[in-house]
């Protein structure tokens, strides 16, 4: 099956990961330029409560975005916005990890896309916002838990984000390169949300 189910323990190495994507951002250029091509948390979880300084918490729910934020005693606390994409049969197949990188540059912010270690990693990764034409990413690396596409976002990319409602992701599985695997990222609370994490 591509992917396996994920258990509980290894969304919580998720959420360890994504608090190194967050530094990793910060200190490092994105690899992901955007080309153009021709051709786990629901809404029903709970808001876990910040505790000790370094911890990743989640500190609000927008639509179907999580804020999630390390905790530190230095304001403002180092956010991103987080969403877990799933099947049509809710199996957990992707998550997108947004984060601010600047307020003035041409690069506003960066995404860390995971999907599973199976992925076709020459194929590259594959997201088209509402009816717009679809943009190419590559993979930079993979980890434990999947494989990893930096994506920058132009002020541009971000507004399409926030006047439409989904973007499909598609990945190309390893073992069945003729059926690309496409999965929902929703867009609902994106406003808000990004909103939200540009104030930290």
């Amino acid at each position: 099956m591509y992917p396996e189910k994920r258990t509980n323990k290894v969304n919580r190495t998720s959420t360890y990961l994504a608090i190194f994507f967050m530094y990793a951002f910060t200190m490092s250029p994105l690899f992901g330029q955007t080309t153009e091509l021709t051709s786990d948390i629901s809404a029903e979880d709970e808001v876990a409560e910040a505790g000790a300084p370094g911890q990743a918490y989640d500190k609000g729910l927008f639509g179907d975005w999580t804020l999630r934020c390390v905790k530190s005693d230095k304001k403002p606390e180092m956010c991103q916005l987080f969403q877990l994409m799933k099947d049509a049969s809710g199996a957990p197949i992707a998550e997108f990890n947004l984060n601010t990188l600047s307020k003035t540059g041409q690069v506003l912010a960066g995404a860390n896309v995971i999907t599973p270690l199976e992925t076709l990693l020459p194929e590259g990764l594959t997201i088209r916002v509402g009816e717009s034409d679809a943009k190419r990413y590559p993979f930079a690396f993979c980890v434990k838990i999947g494989c990893v596409a930096r994506i920058g976002l132009t002020a541009e990319d971000l507004d399409s984000y926030r006047k439409e409602n989904v973007a499909t992701v598609t990945m190309v599985p390893a073992v069945t390169p003729n059926q690309p695997q496409t999965v929902i990222l929703s867009l609902k609370g994106f406003t808000a949300g990004h909103a939200a994490m540009s104030n930290e």
